[in-house]
């Protein structure tokens, strides 16, 4: 296994993603709400994409589940797998070898298959945007990354990447209108924290010529929209963002309460970047260290204006298309210095566009709400 960590936020494996809800705070603190967020083109009745069986430390893979769920709550579609993307509108599913698309009807068909079972993880298949290929890497025990290129009637592999220290190996990250991404997969990480997350280092391939180069100046990478444009965490900034423009233009925005040393004030987690690469959210400790509170905030880019959202105690799971909110309320128990929290609420919810309500999707469980179709 690659790494594993426990955080508010998210946990990715070589074989597995493990999502560890977070949150933890009372209803009575005083909190601004910034505007509500423009609202992209509305969906009607949207789907929540639910990934089930997550946990690296009880994966029963032959048990994975990905279900689409309504906004109130009951199940519109099921299929066994491993969850591993959203292409469009297309839910991604890994059920063995068998390569599978689950659309916003419930529609299931297969895409074709890959070179040998595992516990894959979300982000390692990368499929091309019209669904028609898709690369994966199978690893030897050295690390080495061979790159298969699968269709819906062949697999071959395309390149073999050694390892690039003793540390890293390549996996697939994300394939867009701008290309082909990897990243310097970390091996070994481990730790436990309530703002623990790891960001890898992002690389473009070249599925011509087989080779890999990486991403300079370094991007240690959250997402990269179909224009190039990159959100990267700088490492030496603690507490920013840069968003970086394909022109190579970086802009630093500021998503922690701090932004020097490295506390929780300085935390942020769970980056997400709206479809319209107009806003960004992400969770932040929203109250003074040492004391912990999660925090939503949301950033408007054409501005850079950074708005609290909401009450304590919540942390961002993905935007609907009316600029609502899908958020995890959780205590951050267990860590210490938690702040006052009533750990009764904690579960899935509903946020409404500008945060003042919301209303309760599901209890905890090992399901995690990864996106919407």
């Amino acid at each position: 296994m690659f790494k594993f960590q426990m955080a508010g936020g998210r946990a990715i494996g070589a074989i597995a993603m493990a999502m560890i809800l977070g949150g933890c705070g009372s209803a009575g603190h005083n909190v601004s709400l910034g505007p509500s967020p423009a609202a992209s083109p509305v969906v009607s009745d949207p789907r929540l994409v639910i990934a089930d069986q997550v946990d690296p430390g009880a994966v029963n893979f032959s048990a994975a589940e990905v279900r689409l769920m309504k906004l109130d709550g009951t199940v519109a579609a099921s299929v066994r797998g491993q969850y591993v993307g959203i292409v469009g509108a297309t839910v991604i599913v890994l059920e063995g070898e068998s390569l599978k698309a689950l659309d916003r009807s419930g529609s299931v068909r297969q895409l074709g298959n890959v070179a040998g079972q595992g516990g894959w993880a979300a982000g390692t298949v990368v499929v091309k945007p019209d669904l028609t290929q898709w690369i994966y890497v199978m690893h030897d025990a050295d690390w080495t990354a061979r790159v298969h290129l699968g269709t819906p009637t062949s697999d071959s592999v395309v390149a073999t990447l050694r390892a690039p220290d003793v540390s890293s190996t390549y996996r697939p990250f994300a394939w867009n209108a701008g290309g082909i991404y990897m990243i310097r997969q970390d091996i070994g990480l481990g730790g436990a924290g309530p703002f623990l997350e790891y960001q890898e280092r992002l690389a473009r391939f070249d599925l011509t010529r087989g080779t890999v180069a990486d991403v300079s100046p370094d991007c240690r990478v959250y997402r990269v929209l179909d224009d190039g444009t990159m959100f990267c965490r700088p490492l030496s900034l603690p507490g920013r963002i840069e968003v970086r423009s394909p022109s190579g233009h970086s802009s630093l925005i500021q998503l922690s309460r701090g932004a020097s040393g490295y506390s929780y004030d300085t935390a942020y987690i769970r980056v997400a970047v709206s479809d319209d690469g107009k806003r960004l959210m992400a969770g932040r400790d929203g109250s003074a260290d040492p004391v912990i509170n999660y925090q939503i905030v949301i950033v408007d880019l054409t501005t850079s204006s950074v708005n609290v959202f909401a009450s304590l105690d919540y942390l961002p799971d993905t935007w609907l298309p009316d600029g609502r909110v899908v958020a995890d309320h959780w205590c951050a128990q267990g860590f210490g210095n938690t702040g006052a929290c009533d750990a009764s609420l904690n579960g899935t919810y509903v946020l409404s566009a500008d945060g003042a309500s919301h209303s309760l999707l599901m209890l905890v469980s090992t399901a995690a709400v990864v996106g919407s179709v």
